[in-house]
This record gives C-alpha cells, sequence and structure tokens, in this order.
C-alpha cells in the first residue's frame, strides 16, 4: 500500500510539473496584457481555443501537413488577439474613459462567450481529434511521461525566458516596460503606447495559442477547452505580479501545478480548483490585511552627550 501510494504520488509530481510549466506560460502572457494595458483580458480563453481549431482546419480541410498547420494556428492566435485590442477595448476603453477597466471586463467576457459559440456552430460541440507527431510514452521512475509532455514543458520554459529576455535586452521590451510604469510619461517621450498594447497582445496570444496546440495533441480539441486552463493563467498573473518579472511565473505557475495534483489524492476532483483558489484567496486577504497592519517605526539615534 506504500509503495503504490508513492508511486501514485511520483506520478502527480510528474503531472503537475507539466501542468504547471503550462499554467506559469499562460500567466506571464496574461501578466503583459494585464500589467501593460490594464485590460482584463477574459477572451484570452478564446484565443487560447482558436489556436488548435484553426490548425485542426487547415489539416482536414486544406490537407496541410501538421507543422504548417501548427504555424496556421499560431498565426490566428496572435491575429484574433491583435485584433481583439485594435478593434473592441481599445475604442471600449476610450469611450468609457474612468469606467475603462469595468467595461473592457465585460466586453470580453461577451467577445470570448460569442466567439466560442462560433467555433461550436462550425464544428460541434464535441470534442475532434487532433493528431500530430506520433506520441511515445518513456518512464521517469515509476511514473509516465510522455515526448508531448516534454515538449511541452521545454516550450513553456522557452517561451518565459524569451518573454523575460525580450523585455529586459531589446528596444521594444524597454518601451514596454516604461509603458507599463508610466504610460503617460511614456507617450511624452515619444513612446508609442497604442503600438505596445498592441505588440503585448500579439506576444499573449503567441504563448496562448502554443500552449493550446500541446493541450490538444495531449488532449483533444473542444470549445471549452480553454475556459479552467485560463483561469490558472489568471491566477498566477496575480500571485507573481502583473508588474514583475515573467520568471516569477514560473515558480508560482509550477507550484500551482503541484497543488492541484496533489490535492486530487486527497480530495475528490471536483475540490481540486477549490484548493488553488483558496490560495489565491488567502493571498489576497493577505495583501488587504498587510497594508492595514501598523508599521515598526526605525528606532531614533540616541544622542551622543556633551563632553
Amino acid at each position: 500500500m506504500h509503495d503504490l501510494l508513492d508511486g501514485e504520488l511520483w506520478q502527480l509530481t510528474v503531472n503537475g510539473l507539466v501542468r504547471g510549466a503550462l499554467y506559469a506560460a499562460l500567466g506571464a502572457g496574461l501578466a503583459l496584457v494585464i500589467g501593460v494595458t490594464t485590460r482584463f483580458h477574459f477572451a484570452y480563453a478564446l484565443t487560447y481555443t482558436v489556436a488548435p481549431y484553426a490548425a485542426y482546419w487547415a489539416m482536414d480541410g486544406l490537407g496541410a501537413p501538421f507543422w504548417p498547420s501548427a504555424l496556421a494556428g499560431l498565426a490566428a492566435a496572435v491575429a484574433v488577439s491583435v485584433l481583439l485590442e485594435a478593434g473592441v477595448y481599445e475604442p471600449v476603453a476610450r469611450r468609457a474613459a474612468d469606467r475603462a477597466m469595468l467595461a473592457v471586463l465585460v466586453t470580453s467576457i461577451g467577445v470570448s462567450t460569442a466567439g466560442i459559440a462560433l467555433l461550436q456552430l462550425k464544428f460541434g460541440t464535441g470534442s475532434l481529434p487532433f493528431y500530430g507527431p506520433d506520441q511515445v510514452q518513456h518512464r521517469l521512475g515509476s511514473a509516465r511521461i510522455s515526448n508531448f509532455d516534454l515538449d511541452q514543458v521545454a516550450t513553456c520554459l522557452v517561451l518565459v525566458a524569451a518573454l523575460a529576455a525580450f523585455l529586459a535586452f531589446t528596444p521594444v521590451g524597454r518601451s514596454i516596460k516604461a509603458v507599463r510604469s508610466n504610460p503617460g510619461l511614456a507617450a511624452v517621450l515619444g513612446i508609442g503606447v497604442r503600438r505596445v498594447n498592441l505588440v503585448c497582445f500579439a506576444i499573449a496570444g503567441l504563448i496562448s495559442g502554443a500552449c493550446a496546440l500541446w493541450y490538444g495533441l495531449l488532449y483533444t480539441v473542444q470549445p471549452t477547452m480553454g475556459d479552467s486552463t485560463v483561469i490558472y493563467g489568471f491566477v498566477v498573473a496575480f500571485l507573481a505580479g502583473t508588474r514583475s518579472s515573467p520568471l516569477r511565473a514560473l515558480p508560482v505557475g509550477i507550484g500551482l501545478g503541484l497543488l492541484e495534483q496533489w490535492a486530487s489524492n486527497w480530495l475528490p476532483l471536483q475540490w481540486t480548483q477549490t484548493a488553488v483558489f483558496i490560495v489565491l484567496t488567502a493571498y489576497l486577504a493577505f495583501l488587504a490585511v498587510k497594508d492595514r497592519l501598523p508599521r515598526p517605526r526605525p528606532a531614533r539615534p540616541v544622542p551622543l552627550e556633551k563632553v
């Protein structure tokens, strides 16, 4: 019994690391959008779902090979993400003025719901098989892991590291950080805030599309595939911080992935997500209480006695 528990726990740990890398990449993309543009991009679930559906359509409808179809899926996710900012969020935010964040949130929920409904009308409400390279299972101690799992982890790690390097070492990345710090001052200095926002949405679309393609290969493609997964991305974005380095999303995402999988060993499946949101709620409550706690005053220096 003890060996069985150890074997199952080791498998859950491997699964948690794989899913945690996915959550980290999604959270890094969301944190970039929220921190720079202040858009609560709930339609991230739509750009996530569009990528594998576009790749499936290219393969099934046009007969294209897998890798060109995957590139088409990535391009579709980037295009939808940029069009959402340019054609929906920006006009809504401009008209809503000081209520822009709430207006964009409501709009993004509506756009995501409508977009997923259109996918259901086109492809149906059931799951679609999504085939690519051959899947090979490997043994890692008492656990199993596939080449798709390993490739997904590597892709997510590269995406997060590349985003951090892009922000730190490129002129566009430094412009993004300037807008994130002070958009008004950045505009005065000649930085195109609108262009920066579009770049952030393009990056987020690319990350969500890449993550969704691996998810579709590991499981299936379905209209609601982005709902629960992207929620974890929001949790990672808030816990890691929307104005911090994308690298902070890695330990947070992996921690949430492990928490989700380990909780399933002792809790019913429907309660595993609850455990994650309890952590988020506790963290937000801690931040609220922390700001109200009295801070210790520095001790006054003792004056020297006169001789």
